[in-house]
C-alpha cells in the first residue's frame, strides 16, 4: 500500500511539468503571433504615411503646374499680372499676337510646355488648343459623321455619331426623363430671368466617358481622338485646326483660339503615384478664365 502510494506521488510532479511545458509553448506561439500582427501594422501604417504624403505632394506638384502654365500664357499675351490696373493702351499687333499663338500651339512641340520640380516634386504640363478641335457635344449628327468618315466606314461613321449625338441630347432617354430635364432647365431659366433655350442634357465631361460609351464597337475612333473635345464653345480656330476638323464644324470659324486646355502632372520622386489635373480656360482679352477642373490620380 505505502508503495503504491509512493509511486502515484512521483507521477503528480511529472504531470505537472508537462503542462508548465504545454503552456509555455502556448504563450511563445501566442507572442510570436502578436509580434508578426504588431510588425505587419506597422508596415502597413508606414506604407499608408508614405503613400499619402506622395498623394499629396502629387496633387501640390500639379496645381503648381496649372498654375506656372497660365502664368506663362498670360505673359506671352502680354496680359497684366493678377491685381496690377489694366492698361488704357490699344492691343498688341495682332500678327505679334498670333505669332505668339503659333509658338503656343506648336505642333512639332515634343516637350512639355513648363517643367519644374521643389524639393522631391516634380510637375510638366503641356497645351491643347481645344478650339482646334470637334466638340463632341456641340457637332451634332452631321459634323461628327463627317470627322468619323475620314477614318471609318460611311455607315459605321453614321451609326456612332447618331449614338454620341443621342446620348448628348437625351433623345435615348423615356419621353418622361426628356421632359423632367426641360421642366428643370425651364425653371432655372426662369429663376435667373433667362430665357429658355435648347442645350445638351447629358453632355460629356471628358474624352474618357466617350471612350467608355463607345467601348469596342468603335477601335477606330483612337485615330481621330486628338481631333475631338468636349470643352469647346461652339467656335473652332480656323488658321489651326485641321483640314478634317474645318470640314466637320458646325460653328463659327474664327482666327485665334478661345479655349486652351493645361494638362497638369505631378508626382513625387521615387513614388508610382501621379496626380493629372485638365484645367480648360477660355481667353478673354489676353486673359485666362477657368472654366472646366478635372482630376485624377494615374
Amino acid at each position: 500500500m505505502t508503495t503504491h502510494m509512493s509511486r502515484a506521488s512521483r507521477r503528480i510532479p511529472r504531470a505537472r511539468r508537462g503542462v508548465a511545458l504545454l503552456t509555455a509553448l502556448m504563450t511563445i506561439a501566442v507572442l510570436v503571433s502578436l509580434t508578426a500582427v504588431v510588425g505587419r501594422a506597422a508596415r502597413n501604417s508606414a506604407n499608408l504615411t508614405a503613400n499619402t504624403r506622395a498623394t499629396l505632394v502629387a496633387r501640390a506638384m500639379a496645381e503648381s503646374a496649372v498654375l506656372a502654365a497660365r502664368v506663362a500664357i498670360e505673359t506671352r499675351l502680354g496680359a497684366p499680372p493678377p491685381g496690377a490696373p489694366q492698361p488704357g493702351a490699344a492691343p498688341a499687333d495682332t500678327s505679334a499676337l498670333d505669332t505668339v499663338y503659333d509658338a503656343l500651339f506648336d505642333p512639332a512641340m515634343r516637350t512639355p510646355f513648363v517643367t519644374d520640380s521643389v524639393g522631391d516634386g516634380a510637375f510638366a504640363a503641356t497645351l491643347v488648343n481645344v478650339s482646334a478641335r470637334l466638340d463632341v457635344n456641340n457637332a451634332g449628327v452631321e459634323g461628327l459623321t463627317t470627322l468619323f468618315r475620314t477614318v471609318a466606314p460611311r455607315d459605321e461613321a453614321a451609326r456612332l455619331a447618331a449614338r454620341l449625338d443621342a446620348y448628348v441630347r437625351g433623345t435615348d432617354r423615356p419621353p418622361a426623363a426628356r421632359d423632367s430635364l426641360v421642366r428643370r432647365d425651364s425653371l432655372f431659366a426662369a429663376l435667373l430671368g433667362q430665357s429658355a433655350t435648347p442645350r445638351a442634357m447629358r453632355p460629356f465631361d471628358s474624352l474618357d466617358e466617350v471612350e467608355a460609351l463607345v467601348g469596342a464597337d468603335a477601335p477606330w475612333l483612337g485615330a481621330v481622338a486628338e481631333a475631338l473635345t468636349v470643352d469647346g464653345d461652339g467656335r473652332i480656330d480656323r488658321r489651326r485646326a485641321s483640314p478634317a476638323v474645318r470640314a466637320a464644324a458646325s460653328g463659327s470659324l474664327v482666327d485665334r483660339p478661345t479655349r486652351v486646355l493645361i494638362v497638369a502632372r505631378g508626382w513625387q520622386r521615387g513614388s508610382a503615384v501621379t496626380q493629372e489635373i485638365q484645367a480648360v480656360y477660355a481667353i478673354q482679352d489676353r486673359e485666362l478664365r477657368l472654366v472646366r477642373w478635372r482630376e485624377q490620380s494615374r
